[in-house]
């Protein structure tokens, strides 16, 4: 399977958020790993907090994998094979 857009899952399918990006560089291994293991996928942007050295928390911007919750957990675990931790969600 590949990439798709967000809008090409069909409409009433519960997706769900299997990872977030921090950088460009971890975006790209990401979906390379998604895209060896077989899963379709969208990337969307994505604004989250980050903490600082102040204790503040900087907006910054990163890049969310949503799959049909269906293949969330078999997803999850082909990150987490691949070595990609940071910004793995958890398995419900």
């Amino acid at each position: 399977m590949a990439r798709i857009d967000m809008e090409d899952f069909v409409e009433g399918t519960e997706i769900a958020r299997v990872y977030l990006a921090a950088t460009l560089e971890e975006a790209q291994a990401v979906e390379a790993a998604l895209e060896d293991a077989g899963f379709e996928f969208a990337i969307e942007l994505e604004t989250f907090a980050s903490p600082t050295a102040l204790g503040s928390n900087q907006p910054r911007r990163g890049a969310g994998f949503w799959v049909e919750a269906s293949a969330a957990t078999a997803c999850i675990g082909a990150l987490e094979r691949a070595g990609h931790l940071r910004g793995l969600a958890e398995r419900e």
